[in-house]
């Protein structure tokens, strides 16, 4: 498995706790904070951030006004916490979708279908991305977004680098460099198909799919590697599924 990358973790954490109150030590307290940042990205999701109140959140959460602000005391500390939790789910899922195959080709073949599904299954996953940039403008979260975007960025560049130590035919580009490049595209193509799209989950997930396969081309030819399926059709060996090369 590729290593997660700590600093930008730690910073990510640091940057959270500026604005927000750390759970208690008690379970109880953890177990709150989690269901405060659930009905958070809830409310988020269905009104967006700038017209969600802390309220609706408190509302939403079903818990009283005193035990939602002691955990946190705006609702801007309430979009650090949801962005930080939602990332930090996702990056771990895209590590475990990895983790399970061999370094080089196969996790490349993983890595963009794996973020793709994220895309498609979590019903968070849109909100997260307009919040994520939406954070990003504002100069108390900035930190914490650009951080949230670094670890991305550190993984990708990861499993690039794992491919050029073992397929002799990788090409030498800068790992680091194709990484940013990759998720800048990725992030662009959520927020475009945001834009463009039909708003239902289905077509919106078809045309983001699309996008991705682009960007896994994209992906393969800069580094030189011959996708797997590419592969076994120069091999003239017959796939055994033809949708091995695709989203899942």
């Amino acid at each position: 498995m590729p290593a997660r990358p700590v600093a930008e973790a730690e910073a990510g954490r640091t940057a959270a706790r500026r604005v927000g109150r750390p759970a208690g030590p008690t379970a109880q307290g953890a177990a709150s904070r989690e269901v405060i940042v659930d009905a958070a990205a809830g409310v988020f999701a269905r009104l967006g951030y700038d017209r969600a109140r802390m309220a609706d959140i408190i509302e939403a959460s079903g818990m009283s006004k005193g035990s939602v602000y002691f955990h946190f005391d705006s609702k801007e500390a309430l979009a650090v916490a949801v962005l930080e939790d939602r990332h930090e789910r996702w990056i771990a899922a895209v590590e475990s979708a990895v983790a399970d195959v061999d370094a080089g080709q196969p996790r490349l073949s993983r890595l963009l279908p794996a973020m793709l599904s994220l895309h498609r299954e979590d019903p968070d996953a849109w909100v997260i991305s307009r919040l994520t940039q939406r954070l990003a403008d504002a100069e108390p979260t900035r930190d914490l977004a650009a951080a949230v975007t670094r670890r991305w960025i550190d993984l990708v560049a990861s499993l690039i680098r794992e491919a050029q130590g073992v397929d002799v035919s990788a090409e030498s580009v800068d790992a680091a460099a194709l990484a940013t490049v990759l998720v800048g595209a990725f992030d662009g193509l959520k927020m475009t198909v945001d834009v463009v799209g039909t708003g239902d989950r289905t077509d919106d997930g078809r045309l983001l799919a699309e996008g991705g396969a682009v960007l896994e081309r994209m992906l393969f030819e800069t580094v030189g590697i011959v996708p797997a399926e590419k592969s076994r059709q120069k091999s003239n060996v017959r796939p055994t599924s033809s949708r091995a090369a695709r989203v899942p």
